[in-house]
């Protein structure tokens, strides 16, 4: 059963070694925590696998950006070129990659990020209709491709936005969509992650809960979770919450890490339980690295 790898080995630990097919990741946090560029890493590191598998982004929130991912590869062949390493994109490696579609002489590095970039697919959803719609897209590359990995960004929050955290038509929806995708990654063998946002729950007259959504922990006795939780979590094999830290919290962290100063995250595992459940990792021009 392979696995992809995060790009730091402290996040692949929490993960037990990286993402791994056959799963459903459930990854949320606020806006700024990392969560579209968790979703990008893997979709390169995917993408560049020697299977040549396909990656399918259903994107819900309109933040994967192709210039990123060209920004990503052409650091790591810098980074890599200049540390006298073996380029992934070169020599005894070329024919992983293939050759392109656009002729028989490879180029580096920007015909390898044309080859990486055939065998992603990125489907834009405006609204529920086109969630359950992106299904179908996905169904017929089964059909064609082996598919490796299924990103679902931020599907959850359409489905609050179109229903509203208390309908139980909503609720029954997601739910629908999420068994859907359960569904599919065990028949299919395919590692999929939905991510989500966050809303703080507040506590009525009742003592029961109600959510709010909120880009950041407010205090106050508020519990900060995902959109629409429990109809996301039920069906969840792994259940991750990003973060990224203040430096005045986390001094201690970057003080012999200069170059990642006020660039670290955190990544605690809820589900399932751990004893080690907490990560740190830093995001750069090349990706997730390690601190």
């Amino acid at each position: 059963m392979r696995l992809v790898s995060t790009g730091s080995r402290a996040l692949d630990a929490l993960l037990l070694g990286g993402i791994r097919r056959g799963l459903l990741y459930s990854v949320f946090g606020a806006s700024g925590s990392g969560k579209t560029q968790l979703c990008i890493q893997l979709a390169l590191n995917s993408a560049m696998a020697k299977d040549r598998a396909r990656v399918v982004i259903i994107d819900a929130k309109g933040d994967f950006r192709p210039e990123r991912m060209l920004e990503m590869v052409k650091a790591t062949i810098h980074e890599e070129s200049d540390g006298n390493h073996s380029s992934t994109y070169a020599g005894s490696n070329r024919r992983d990659l293939g050759v392109s579609r656009h002729g028989t002489a490879v180029y580096y590095p920007d015909d390898a990020m044309s080859i990486i970039m055939d065998r992603i697919y990125v489907k834009r959803a405006y609204n529920t209709d086109d969630v359950f719609n992106s299904l179908v897209d996905v169904d017929s590359i089964y059909n064609k491709h082996d598919l490796s990995l299924l990103v679902v960004e931020d599907s959850p929050s359409l489905f609050r936005l179109e229903y509203g955290s208390k309908s139980a038509e909503g609720h029954f929806r997601l739910m629908r969509f999420m068994h859907e995708l359960a569904l599919r990654a065990v028949l299919r063998n395919t590692a999929i992650i939905v991510t989500n946002g966050v809303a703080s729950s507040i506590k009525d007259e009742h003592n029961v809960g109600v959510d709010a959504i909120t880009s950041d922990s407010e205090g106050g006795g508020r519990e900060e979770r995902q959109i629409m939780d429990r109809s996301v979590s039920m069906f969840a094999h792994f259940k991750v919450r990003l973060e990224r830290l203040s430096m005045s919290n986390n001094s201690w962290i970057v003080a012999n890490k200069e170059k990642v100063l006020g660039n670290i995250f955190r990544a605690t595992l809820l589900q399932p339980l751990s004893r080690d459940n907490i990560a740190y990792f830093s995001i750069v021009e090349r990706g997730i690295v390690d601190l």
